[in-house]
C-alpha cells in the first residue's frame, strides 16, 4: 500500500503543470480577451510530452530513477522561481517557463512509470492506475481549479512560489523515500533487465548483421509486442472527442457571460473531483467486479455519447431567456462526461500496462512510455487545431465533430485483441 501511496504522490506533482496550462491559463487568458486560436497555440508547449519516447531509453539505460527524479524536481523549483518573475503579459517569457515545466515533468514521468511498471503485479494494476490517474488529476485540480480560485486573492508571483514549495517538499520526500523502498529492488530489476536485454539484443543484432544500434532495437521490439499496434491506434483516438468537448465547454460558458471564477470552480475543482470518483469506479469495476478492461471500455464507449449529445443540445439551443436552465444542464452534462472520462482513463491505462507487461522486461518502461506518448500526441495535436476550427466554424460545428470522433471508438473497442481479456482474467 505504501508503494501505491507514494506513486500517487509522484503523479500528483506531475499533474500540477497540466492543471496550470489546461484549466487556469485558458480561463485567465479568455477572460482577458485572448482568441481561442491563440489560446490553442499554448498547447504546443506540451510538445515534450509528445517527444519523451525519444529519450525514454536514456532514462532506462543511464543513471538511477532516484537521480532522474531528484534532478527533475530541482529543475522544477528553479522553473517556479522563473515563473514568479514572469508576468502574464510577457507571453514569450511565460512560454519559456511553461516549456521547461513540460520538459522536466515529462522526463520525470518516464522515471515514475519505470518504477510503477516493475513494482506492480497483475493484481495490483488497477490500484496502481487509480494512483496514477487520481494522483495526476489531484495535481491538475491544484494547478487548475485551486489556482483559478486563488488568483482572485493572490498576486501572480505568489502562485508560482506556492507550486515551488510543493516541489521542494517533493524533492525532500523523494530523497528520503526512494532509496529505502526502491533502490535494492530497482538495482535487482536493472541487473536482470540488462542480462535479458543484452541477450535479446545480441540475438537480433546477429540476425541483422549487427547493423542496428541498441536505441533502434528498443523501438523495433516495442511494436513486435502482441497487441501493441492496436493499442497505439486506440490511445491516439480514444480521447479526441471527449477531450475536445471538455476543453470547449468552459470557453463556451465564458463567451455566454458566465463569470470566470464560476467556470473555474465547476470545471477545475468540482469537475475534476467528479473525474476522480470516476477513476475510482474504473479501478473498482476491474479489481473487485472482475470486469475485463476490454468489456468495460466497450460499454463506456457507448455510455459517454449521452452527455456529449446533451452538451451539443445546450450549444444549439442556448438563449438569454433559458440561460439559467441551460447553464445548469451544461454543468451537469460536463460532470457526467468527466465521471465517464475518469472511468475510461483508468481502464485504458490499466490496459496499457497489461500490454507493456507482455513486452520483454528490458523494454517494458520504454514500451509504456511510447503508449503514453501516443496518448498525449493524439490529445495535444487535436487540441491545438480545435481553437482555429471553433473560431472559424463556430461551436455547433465543432461539437458535431466531437460526436463523430467519439462514435468512431465504439467499433474500435469491439475489435480489441483477445489477449487483454485473458491477461485481466488471469490477474
Amino acid at each position: 500500500m505504501r508503494n501505491v501511496i507514494f506513486l500517487a504522490y509522484l503523479y500528483f506533482i506531475q499533474g500540477l503543470p497540466y492543471g496550470l496550462q489546461s484549466r487556469f491559463l485558458p480561463i485567465y487568458f479568455r477572460s482577458h480577451g485572448m482568441s481561442l486560436s491563440d489560446i490553442s497555440l499554448f498547447k504546443l508547449l506540451l510538445t515534450p510530452w509528445m517527444c519523451k519516447a525519444l529519450w525514454a531509453p536514456l532514462v532506462d539505460k543511464y543513471g538511477t530513477k532516484r537521480k532522474w527524479l531528484s534532478w527533475s524536481m530541482l529543475g522544477l523549483i528553479i522553473t517556479c522561481i522563473m515563473g514568479s518573475v514572469s508576468p502574464p503579459d510577457l507571453l514569450a517569457q511565460l512560454a519559456v517557463v511553461l516549456f521547461l515545466f513540460n520538459l522536466l515533468t515529462s522526463t520525470q514521468d518516464i522515471a515514475v512509470d519505470g518504477i510503477a511498471i516493475h513494482i506492480l503485479s497483475h493484481s495490483e494494476l488497477a490500484y496502481g492506475n487509480i494512483a496514477q490517474v487520481v494522483g495526476y488529476k489531484m495535481g491538475a485540480i491544484f494547478g487548475g481549479g485551486v489556482l483559478t480560485w486563488l488568483s482572485d486573492y493572490l498576486r501572480w508571483s505568489y502562485l508560482f512560489l506556492w507550486i515551488g514549495v510543493v516541489y521542494g517538499i517533493s524533492l525532500a520526500v523523494t530523497n528520503m523515500f526512494v532509496p529505502s523502498q526502491y533502490r535494492q529492488e530497482s538495482n535487482k530489476s536493472k541487473e536482470k533487465q540488462e542480462d535479458i536485454g543484452d541477450k535479446e539484443t545480441q540475438e537480433e543484432l546477429d540476425e541483422r548483421g549487427g547493423k542496428l544500434p541498441w536505441f533502434i532495437q528498443h523501438f523495433i521490439r516495442i511494436f513486435q509486442t502482441p497487441g501493441t499496434k492496436w493499442m497505439a491506434v486506440y490511445v491516439l483516438l480514444y480521447k479526441l472527442g471527449e477531450q475536445g468537448a471538455l476543453s470547449m465547454v468552459p470557453m463556451f460558458l465564458i463567451d455566454k457571460g458566465i463569470a470566470a471564477s464560476q467556470v473555474g470552480f465547476w470545471t477545475g475543482m468540482v469537475g475534476q473531483a467528479v473525474s476522480i470518483v470516476g477513476s475510482f469506479m474504473g479501478g473498482t469495476i476491474i479489481s473487485h467486479l472482475r470486469w475485463s478492461t476490454k468489456n468495460l471500455l466497450q460499454v463506456l464507449s457507448i455510455v459517454r455519447m449521452v452527455p456529449l449529445l446533451i452538451q451539443f443540445c445546450v450549444v444549439c439551443y442556448w438563449s438569454e431567456s433559458s440561460s439559467s436552465y441551460l447553464y445548469v444542464l451544461s454543468i451537469v452534462s460536463m460532470c457526467a462526461m468527466l465521471l465517464v472520462s475518469g472511468t475510461v482513463t483508468t481502464a485504458t491505462f490499466t490496459m496499457m500496462m497489461q500490454c507493456s507487461q507482455m513486452a520483454p522486461q528490458s523494454i517494458q518502461a520504454t514500451h509504456y512510455t511510447n503508449l503514453a506518448t501516443l496518448e498525449v500526441l493524439g490529445k495535444l495535436t487535436f487540441s491545438v487545431l480545435i481553437g482555429y476550427v471553433a473560431d472559424s466554424m463556430g461551436y455547433q460545428f465543432i461539437f458535431v465533430l466531437f460526436i463523430i470522433l467519439t462514435a468512431i471508438i465504439i467499433p474500435l473497442t469491439r475489435n480489441s485483441p483477445v489477449a487483454f481479456d485473458i491477461n485481466n482474467k488471469n490477474s
